[in-house]
């Protein structure tokens, strides 16, 4: 494994031998890919730069990130007091499970500047020896506080470095020293330093310091997925981009060549010279910087006029002093000898490897006021000077990799008026085509009208006005295209902004604020303050950076990323004209479900699946849950010597739907949740795993039992088993019952499937079902693909790839979580209940039901005792989120459990 200082998102990096590690035996190439930038990070600031020893304290940001957790491994391997952040109960869950050593008091949140008073608190005052700090604002001068005597701050954040944000002086009264942690400069640096990282790294991997930290995979076709998963700030580890699959077995292999389509990003020689004519006009100085930026280190800018404005000289002065050799030259291109001494004295500056021709004059008139000299006017700089460029590049330009001609959309398209400047670009474009024919280099842009700069604004309004039915298309866009265009096989390529097309895509039908409350992954914004920056909503790098565009594409609205940083959700209001919210469509509703319902979204309607226990469901930040047993928040002292009540999940397989009941409750509750450790042959497995996981709180009955939908049936396996030891106090059923799945999916076997092909049937409507529980889709578009597909496996991969997109989860995870989803449902179908429970049995149901079954959902027929049945206003969702019928299901179980 190695590290390279950039350009590593590439078919061939080229990697310095300093700076690589052999990999373990026992790592995957996948979990190797996640050590060497964060370990090396880590190893640079904390021991390099913050000489750490053992028995100091060390505040970690950001534990759960990817430098965050190298930083935990690495700190408590050395013997150092661990004091971290997180930003959600999850991630602190997940960092007590990988780091048994870490102490729970001793994780604060990242949210706030509530931390500090923790880490105060923890030291009695004295503070921390080191902080490794990646948060901005507010919350790095509450770090900085946290320093005690002699502390050391090491900042791997950019943001206040690049804001230039003010520090204070009295922080270094306290002989503190404050450090800027850049890698980049340990890889650009000296040997000596790149020699200590690599072999503090190399060490930590011996001694067993250096961890592969998590991943989420997703493969090459989901780069953009693994950008938009990464910027939602919901992984926990490192997103890696999976381009291959690895050789199998141990020994070091050739790797097999794998052709990917690819477009290259266009670099320039370094070591030949890059000739502009017209360069510098408008679009001519903005493509020579374009091609500094590439690499160029010769450029050549002809001129007859030379150097004419103070803006001119600027730019100049700028690449000189950068290292670049700009020459102005002042040929005349349109004669032969000065096209030749052009090309003759860049040859001797440096192999001409590149020749831009966007020279141009307009004469623009009616056909029948157009004069000879007019056309020749025009001519002259494109077909004189590029049949003349043409002419002796061939034998002069030996090495030329590009020759560019700037045309223009008046000869693909006619402008009126400009018969001349059609006829010429034209004729240039020929020579392109006739170069290519011959095995020479040749390409001629149709360009539309070009904002910002050049002709358009100088001579005939800004960047809003409409020439020839298109919109003038802005620079940055101009050199993007030309990066695509300039790796194109084609002669003649075209670029425009057609004014029709973008004003109807203004947004879509979509406000401002829903876009951008789409973006920072918003479901509700009713209840946001005007007050509340976007910064504070949750804003990253990456969702500025797709603000700013969106802003710029879709409103006209153009603002620094400092600007966006500070916005708020007033002033969006305001920019958006007072309008009312209307959700984005991408944006999936938060409903936990209602079987045999219709559900809107954006204006559009969606038909829910009849089968299982509801419908779309808000997984906050996985699919599958990671622990079979959590504690939920309840009124509860720490401390009650109370037997908890155990709440059995719905078939989503997490207890959160559980959350705001168990808040309103006086005794301990816990959740028990379906991960991928619950056996999946039959229920009363899966029942055993889950006393199992019941007896780690309670090692002995009797047991207070509450199921949730799908999680009824699961309840009335487990009581069974139960009282053969007579350990069952009394079950609550939460709007299901052992009946209550498999009524639903039998009557709707009944209803839409004729039994021929059942497994196919089944699978791509238990499938499809899945899909709306995942995201906001169209249930019938998704069963009518789904049934045709022959094999699971081609089902599975085909629907992991569509939802894959609407929720930015990696294939393999959406894989897994749907096999795991499909098997329970299986498992609730196909189950035939025969036990008889002698435990009292209450059920809970809500007024709003669709479900055909009898008043007390056939419990009568599996219990010996009268069944307690209680109705609550709301549906299958609502039941368990409205005031009134949470009152109402609390004191049922208060009644029934105290």
């Amino acid at each position: 494994m190695a590290m390279v200082p950039a350009k590593s998102l590439a078919t061939t990096c080229v990697a310095s031998k300093r700076m690589m590690w052999q990999i373990p035996e026992k790592w995957t190439m996948e979990e190797a890919s996640t050590v060497p930038c964060v370990y090396s990070t880590v190893y640079y600031a904390l021991v390099v730069r913050g000489q750490m020893k053992k028995g100091e304290k060390i505040l970690i940001h950001a534990g759960s990130g990817g430098v965050g957790q190298a930083a935990i491994s690495v700190a408590l391997a050395h013997g150092l007091t661990v004091f971290t952040t997180v930003g959600s109960k999850e991630k602190r869950e997940f960092l007590l499970k990988r780091f048994p050593k870490l102490q729970e008091r001793n994780i604060g949140n990242s949210r706030d500047t509530s931390f500090e008073q923790l880490v105060l608190r923890e030291t009695k005052g004295r503070g921390v020896d080191l902080v490794l700090n990646s948060l901005s604002e507010e919350k790095l001068q509450a770090s900085i506080r946290c320093l005690g005597l002699n502390g050391r701050f090491l900042e791997i954040g950019k943001f206040d470095l690049s804001n230039n944000s003010p520090l204070g002086m009295s922080v270094f009264l306290k002989n503190t020293s404050f450090h800027g942690i850049l890698l980049d400069s340990v890889m650009e640096g000296e040997e000596e330093m790149q020699n200590q990282v690599v072999s503090l790294v190399a060490e930590g991997i011996k001694t067993g310091a250096v961890v592969p930290l998590p991943t989420s995979v997703f493969n090459d076709q989901q780069v953009e997925q693994a950008f938009r998963f990464m910027a939602s700030g919901k992984h926990i580890g490192k997103v890696v981009i999976k381009v291959r699959d690895e050789e199998a077995g141990k020994k070091a292999l050739q790797p097999k060549p794998r052709l990917i389509n690819a477009i290259p990003r266009t670099y320039m020689h370094p070591e030949k010279s890059y000739i502009l004519v017209g360069g510098l006009g408008g679009f001519g100085l903005e493509l020579t910087n374009w091609l500094v930026t590439r690499g160029a280190r010769y450029i050549v800018l002809t001129s007859r006029s030379g150097v004419k404005t103070g803006y001119q000289g600027l730019m100049i002065r700028r690449w000189q002093e950068r290292g670049v050799k700009v020459v102005i030259d002042t040929s005349d291109v349109t004669t032969a000898a000065g096209a030749k001494k052009l090309l003759e004295n860049s040859n001797k500056l440096a192999l001409v490897g590149g020749i831009f021709n966007l020279a141009a004059v307009l004469r623009d008139a009616l056909i029948e006021d157009q004069t000879a000299k007019d056309f020749k006017t025009v001519a002259d700089p494109k077909v004189t000077a590029t049949k003349y460029l043409d002419q002796f590049s061939r034998d002069i330009c030996t090495e030329l990799d590009y020759f560019i001609c700037f045309s223009s959309v008046s000869c693909g398209r006619g402008n009126i008026g400009q018969t001349n400047y059609g006829l010429a670009n034209s004729a240039m474009e020929r020579i392109c085509e006739q170069r290519q024919v011959s095995g020479f280099p040749g390409t001629a842009i149709q360009w539309g009208a070009i904002g910002d700069t050049g002709l358009v604004l100088e001579n005939l309004g800004d960047n809003d006005t409409v020439i020839g039915g298109t919109l003038p298309q802005r620079m940055p866009s101009c050199l993007q295209t030309i990066d695509l265009f300039l790796q194109q096989p084609h002669p003649v390529v075209a670029s425009m902004v057609v004014a029709e097309k973008r004003k109807s895509d203004q947004s879509a039908g979509v406000s401002l604020i829903a876009t951008i409350a789409n973006i920072l992954g918003l479901r509700d914004t009713k209840n946001i303050q005007d007050g509340a920056s976007l910064a504070d909503l949750g804003m990253d790098s990456l969702m500025s950076a797709e603000i700013k565009q969106t802003l710029e594409r879709n409103f006209d609205i153009v603002l620094s990323a400092q600007e966006i940083r500070q916005l708020t959700f007033g002033a969006l209001k305001a920019m958006d004209g007072g309008a009312d919210v209307k959700p984005a469509a991408a944006a999936p509703a938060a409903a936990a479900g209602v079987p045999e319902a219709n559900i809107t979204s954006g204006g559009s309607s969606r038909t829910a699946s009849p089968m299982g226990d509801g419908t779309q469901v808000v997984f906050t930040t996985s699919l599958i849950p990671t622990e079979a047993i959590v504690q939920l928040d309840t009124k509860a002292p720490a401390n009650s010597k109370q037997s908890p009540i155990f709440f059995i999940s719905p078939i989503e397989g997490f207890a959160s739907a559980l959350e705001p009941l168990a808040k309103r409750l006086e005794v301990p509750a816990y959740g028990l949740q379906y991960t991928e450790a619950v056996p999946s042959d039959s229920l009363e497995s899966a029942a055993k795993f889950f006393i199992k996981q019941l007896r780690t709180v309670q090692p002995k009955g009797p047991y207070k039992l509450a199921g949730y939908s799908f999680g009824c049936l699961l309840t009335y396996v487990m009581a069974g088993i139960l009282e053969e030891t007579n350990e069952v106090a009394n079950v609550i059923m939460l709007d299901g019952a052992p009946s209550y799945v498999n009524w639903y999916t039998s009557s709707f076997k009944q209803r839409y499937t004729d039994g021929t092909n059942a497994d196919n049937d089944n699978q791509s409507y238990g499938l499809a079902y899945f899909g709306i529980v995942l995201a906001n889709i169209d249930y019938k578009a998704l069963v009518r693909l789904l049934i045709v597909i022959p094999t699971w496996e081609e089902k599975l991969e085909r629907f992991a790839e569509l939802m894959s997109n609407e929720i930015t989860q990696p294939v393999e995870t959406i894989k897994k979580s749907a096999t795991l989803f499909y098997k329970k449902l299986e498992l609730a179908d196909g189950y035939q209940p025969t036990l008889k429970l002698k435990t009292n049995v209450t059920l809970v149901k809500p007024t709003d039901n669709s479900a055909k079954l009898d008043e007390d959902y056939r419990l009568k027929e599996v219990c010996t005792k009268p069944v307690e049945v209680h109705t609550v206003e709301g549906n299958h969702r609502t039941f368990l989120i409205e005031d009134q019928s949470l009152k109402t299901i609390q004191s049922i179980l208060k009644r029934l459990f105290n």
